[in-house]
């Protein structure tokens, strides 16, 4: 990539979208088709952005883009079946004159999709918002796994239908006879016997108290 050399009066824009299997598109607001980096970016007026929400700091920006179906797979069909999962959209403004010449403005992925007439609306989301994504298991006292599926490891059919799992470690130890599948951490102290102080009658020894506890926590 090269910066604009002197004042560039035969600049536009240009999209890049990559999709989830690694091809590419290219998309752009002027008239001709042109190449950048090995991609051929395509005539695209239909293409609409509106105004990015840039954020300081590691805030979460975003925008939303609105197109026809001009390209050949980006079908509605193509939309619906999700082919613009996980897809990454940069923008570039471009000499079109001289496309050597061009600088990346703005990269984020695609968030949701909605189908609009003959095109889609998109969500454009800055790379930050995949921070606020929740990830891994939340310790609790209560199992996390859903009645009956693969973790569970409980046949439900081998029970009245209807029944429901109260995800406690009592009801997988007596109802199911479940615990060696319990998907949850049943003696994991509360704030209340993490903070309590010995109490008069306790025995002293200078031993662990998680004993104690665990009885007062089960």
């Amino acid at each position: 990539m090269s910066e604009f050399s002197g004042i560039a009066t035969t600049l536009c824009s240009a999209w890049r979208l990559r999709l989830k299997d690694g091809s590419v598109r290219g998309l752009t607001d002027h008239d001709q088709s042109f190449e950048l980096d090995g991609t051929t970016y395509h005539p695209s007026q239909s293409l609409n952005e509106t105004d990015r929400d840039h954020r300081i700091n590691f805030a979460a920006d975003g925008g939303e883009i609105e197109t026809v179906f001009d390209l050949p797979d980006l079908t509605e069909e193509a939309v619906k079946e999700g082919v613009l999962d996980n897809a990454i959209l940069e923008r570039f403004t471009v000499n079109w004159q001289n496309p050597s010449e061009y600088k990346l403005t703005s990269s984020g992925r695609i968030g949701r999709v909605k189908i609009s007439g003959d095109g889609f609306q998109a969500e454009w989301l800055g790379h930050a918002t995949l921070l606020e994504r929740g990830t891994g298991r939340v310790f609790g006292k209560i199992c996390d796994a859903s009645f009956g599926d693969a973790r569970c490891g409980v046949d439900a059919g081998l029970y009245p239908e209807g029944t429901i799992c109260p995800r406690s470690f009592a009801a997988c130890r007596d109802q199911f006879s479940n615990t060696a599948n319990f998907r949850g951490f049943p003696f994991l102290l509360g704030d209340d016997a993490l903070q309590a102080a010995p109490q008069d009658g306790e025995r002293r020894d200078g031993g662990s108290r998680y004993a104690h506890l665990k009885l007062h926590a089960q």
